[in-house]
């Protein structure tokens, strides 16, 4: 199944975000295709958001919670609307971390950990390992982008430094667009996360097709 395109909807338009997603997901048949309902859209809508992207779309979800506190509750909210993931910070407290898991292996889904806004996502990512992670996320926020001018793969050696030591799956997000994806690819990351490249292009699912195809020749 790996690797995959993890479409991140980092907007608030659900109509819009159904229609991309829609159409994607006929043209791809969701294979190697996950869809996120971004932190954005989940404040926008909430589980709705979810639901939207399970029922109408039916390929993966991830729920980018971000989750800091009580992952029982959120996680919660997110599984009963149809989640297949949902993703608690790096940064987040041992408890936080460990009600993760249990919340996780109670519904039979997944957990991702997201790295972003941790001062040494490398080190952090071997020190949250003990918890088994579905991923471990290495991730750079939009406002980064904006003001630092980089992207995430610039954590490409950190993640793949961590996938060898943890043997846990990796994602790279942040300012992924076509034409950068085959290297990730090639040097082992599992799952790339592409959003504005994607939801804001003329033609979406062109996008996301090359992309695939990237991931189909690395």
């Amino acid at each position: 199944m790996f690797p995959v395109l993890q479409v991140a909807f980092d907007v608030t338009e659900l109509v819009r975000v159904v229609d991309i997603a829609s159409k994607i997901a006929l043209a791809t048949k969701c294979e190697r295709v996950w869809m996120e309902a971004g932190t954005p859209l989940l404040k926008s809508w909430g589980k709705l958001a979810v639901r939207a992207l399970k029922e109408l779309v039916g390929c993966y979800v991830v729920a980018d919670t971000k989750t800091m506190d009580v992952p029982s509750i959120e996680a919660k909210i997110v599984f009963d609307a149809g989640a297949d993931a949902f993703t608690v910070l790096g940064v987040a407290d041992e408890d936080t971390l460990k009600e993760a898991v249990d919340i996780k292996r109670q519904y039979g889904k997944q957990l991702f950990i997201d790295l972003i806004g941790c001062s040494d996502p490398y080190k952090r990512a071997l020190e949250v390992a003990k918890y088994e992670p579905d991923a471990l996320l290495f991730h750079i926020g939009i406002s980064a982008q904006r003001v630092r001018g980089i992207s995430g793969s610039e954590l490409l050696m950190e993640a793949i430094r961590a996938k060898r030591e943890t043997g846990i799956r990796v994602g790279i997000a942040g300012g992924l667009k076509p034409g950068g994806i085959k290297p990730l690819i090639d040097q082992g990351v599992d799952i790339v996360i592409v959003g504005s490249a994607i939801t804001s292009a003329p033609n979406p699912v062109d996008v996301a097709i090359s992309i695939l195809r990237e991931l189909s020749e690395a």
